[in-house]
């Protein structure tokens, strides 16, 4: 018989041949050599892929440019005291449901934090009335001796630099860009209760009067319309904004399972941006109706639109620096220049710059009550040119914002996969980053 063969010892495996399952055993697994590669997709679908993504991830700013071509189209069935009656359904509908699933979302301690932040108020409301009413009124005196600019859009740039901030577009656009919600609804609350005793004083009796050719634009009646101009508003505000609010906050503090189950659920949150759409759309019927825009030369029109573009984006570069000092500033003195986090940056950045069409509107009916529907438009022109334009960049600040605030998140994964496998620590930095997404929206 002859003696029998070793049997060879098996070949070690690859390390590629080697695949870990979930409790930390191996397996074997054919070798990826093996296996054909997937073929990649191709050119022509990835480009269609991404131009979907594209779509998708600008949606509202598309949506928008629609519902300006429909107001544009059809301006009788959204202006106001048009077909739906806009001044009522829009004006009060949008903005109450606004505030009503803000009060749903948002817990009372952080409304009640923001209430006591004096550093945010002064911010915010400083920036508001002063800084850009200041330099509203030094743009229009500068063009006032150009041939080329109307009177009355300089008129209303005025008036547009003296208003409080926007109340709807800055909680919707706070929400989308992982903002403070809280501070912005304490911040537009409190701007929109002080705007129609600060705005009037600041049109009527300081800008006006102080340039001979815009004291031929002051209006007689302003001061006798005032009472009635603070009870409207008033009225508007507390049927809009504080009875919502306030509803929405009781009914998250007796059914928190449930109010968190609808949010999550029925998507809420995109509710606003729809409610925005809406303004928009009114605004713009509005304008197109009143034919105030083709009443106006070209040259006033692009000087309005460009001036308005810089201000707007030069408003909010201030109010970054000013919510998140430079370093050098920072390290002179931490108590004075102290930094606020993201969150209420973003907050500032969006409630300092921004202006009201809300308050703007009756605000102008009021002071020009005895004057025609066409001197009013006149002067409404560059206040609904700056409303549009504010959004316009809002929407690009969201996707800047965003891309900021992700960055503290995919920080924290990225420590937590250096920091070893036996610890698990991206399963706590993926739940704190859901967390602070979900208290901000």
């Amino acid at each position: 018989m002859g003696t029998a063969q070793p049997v060879p010892p098996p070949s070690p495996l690859k390390e590629e041949d080697l695949v870990a399952t979930l409790d930390g055993s191996e397996v074997n697994q054919v070798s990826t050599e093996s296996k054909p590669a997937p073929a990649p997709a191709p050119r022509r679908w990835r480009r269609a892929r991404a131009l979907i993504d594209l779509v998708v991830s600008q949606w509202l700013l598309l949506a928008m440019g629609l519902v300006i071509g429909l107001a544009y189209c059809f301006p009788s069935v959204g202006k106001r005291g048009g077909y739906v009656a806009s001044q009522w359904t829009v004006t009060y509908g949008a903005v109450i449901l606004i505030f009503f699933v803000s009060g749903l979302s948002l817990p009372f301690d952080k409304l009640l934090k923001h209430a006591r932040n004096l550093r945010l108020h002064l911010i915010v409301q400083t920036m508001s009335f002063l800084v850009t009413s200041a330099t509203f009124f030094g743009i229009a005196c500068a063009a006032r001796t150009s041939s080329h600019i109307d009177i009355s859009t300089l008129v209303g740039l005025i008036a547009t630099g003296a208003l409080p901030t926007t109340i709807s577009s800055n909680v919707v656009m706070t929400k989308q860009a992982g903002g403070d919600e809280a501070a912005t609804m304490v911040e537009v609350t409190l701007g929109n209760f002080l705007g129609p005793f600060i705005s009037p004083l600041l049109i009527a009796k300081l800008y006006l009067p102080a340039v001979s050719e815009f004291r031929a634009w002051l209006p007689a009646e302003a001061t006798d319309n005032l009472p009635q101009l603070y009870r409207n508003v008033m009225l508007q505000m507390g049927t809009s904004v504080f009875a919502p609010l306030v509803l929405g906050q009781v009914i998250r503090a007796i059914w928190p399972k449930q109010v968190q189950w609808a949010i999550v659920k029925l998507k809420l949150g995109k509710l606003g941006s729809l409610c925005l759409l809406s303004l928009i759309w009114s605004t713009f019927c509005t304008a197109f109706a009143s034919k105030s825009l083709e009443s106006i030369n070209t040259q006033t029109i692009v000087f309005n639109v460009f001036v308005n573009l810089a201000l707007c984006i030069t408003f909010t570069t201030l109010s970054f620096y000013l919510a998140r000092p430079p370093d050098t500033l920072h390290r002179l003195s931490p108590t004075i220049f102290r930094r606020a986090d993201k969150p209420e940056t973003i907050s500032i950045c969006f409630c300092a710059p921004a202006k009201t069409q809300a308050l703007g509107i009756p605000l102008i009916a009021a002071m020009y009550s005895t004057a025609t529907d066409e001197t009013r438009a006149l002067i409404q022109v560059p206040m609904i040119l700056y409303t549009a334009e504010q959004i316009l960049v809002g929407q690009v600040m969201v996707a800047l914002f965003k891309r900021w605030v992700n960055q503290d998140v995919r920080g924290s994964v990225e420590l937590g996969h250096g920091a070893g496998a036996e610890s698990e620590p991206d399963t706590p930095a993926v739940d704190e980053s859901k967390d602070r997404s979900g208290s901000s929206g």
